[in-house]
């Protein structure tokens, strides 16, 4: 079974919802049946011709490949469960949301909410995310729950609100009430961070690679709620560090150097920790 690719004829008119596209969905349909597949636009149901060129993509097999300027299409990916999809460009709100396994990669840059309540998979984003990534929908009480997600560029507030489990990379910066409420996972960071980082938090790590953090180091160590911790962690540490290295940039040579610890948010659990890596 061969791909499917998507070029995008113009910018739609209204937001476009995409949840139900995925790989898995279109597998087994012809090419009349793909064209006229119904996605949300506005209040209406339109199919995705009006939307799309659509040809069948041997290169990849079953994986969906999108082209053009995605940033009114939301959804994409939306609990996929398997296979991949490719967007050459950017890409709307909710992109990997609830996704549960596959792999979903975005060249450009995501909107709100991506990789909200991820359980499984892979999304990697190349360029930036907005506010509350790898958090909660609203409303909900759980953030990301596994896979892993990849940001090559800035993130905005509250990434990881709520964050349960998985991995959530970001090499720049990112913004206020990161790791806020988190729970569980590993967050790590390859830029700044914005005030009130860990705020809340129960569980969990951060990772703080990048000698930009120190006025969030300093902030850190300024507030009660997080406490300085100096008990000798190798093997924790070795272990992590291996385990981030594989990213690049920031977090290449994590092992060869030292780390101040802080635990905390102590007004919550308590149980987290900030990791700020020394040059």
């Amino acid at each position: 079974m061969s791909g499917w690719h998507f070029r995008l004829r113009q910018p739609p008119a209204l937001r476009v919802d995409l949840r139900g596209v995925t790989p898995a969905a279109l597998a087994s349909l012809a090419t009349a049946e793909v064209e006229k597949f119904q996605v949300g636009h506005g209040n209406s149901m339109l199919a995705l011709a009006e939307f799309f060129d659509i040809a069948p993509d041997p290169r990849d097999d079953g994986a969906l490949h999108f082209e053009g300027n995605l940033e009114r299409f939301d959804r994409i990916g939306w609990q996929m469960d398997s296979g991949r999809i490719r967007v050459e460009g950017h890409a709307g709100h909710y992109a990997g949301g609830c996704m549960r396994a596959g792999e979903l990669r975005i060249t450009g840059s995501a909107g709100l909410l991506a990789a909200c309540e991820m359980a499984g998979g892979a999304l990697t984003v190349d360029g930036n995310v907005g506010d509350f990534a790898a958090s909660t929908l609203p409303g909900s009480m759980d953030g990301m729950r596994g896979g892993a997600l990849v940001v090559g560029g800035h993130a905005g507030e509250r990434f990881g609100d709520r964050m349960r489990r998985g991995v959530a990379v970001v090499h720049g910066n990112v913004g206020a009430f990161a790791a806020s409420r988190m729970v569980a996972g590993t967050i790590a960071l390859g830029g700044g961070a914005g005030p009130h980082l860990g705020y809340g938090m129960r569980r969990g790590s951060v990772v703080l690679a990048s000698d930009g953090a120190a006025a969030a180091l300093q902030a850190c160590a300024a507030l009660p709620v997080f406490i300085s911790n100096r008990t000798p962690t190798p093997v924790f540490w070795a272990l992590l560090a291996r385990d981030l290295a594989r990213h690049g940039g920031a977090f290449a040579a994590l092992s060869a150097r030292s780390i101040q610890r802080y635990l905390g948010d102590l007004s919550a659990d308590g149980k987290g920790e900030l990791i700020f890596v020394s040059s």
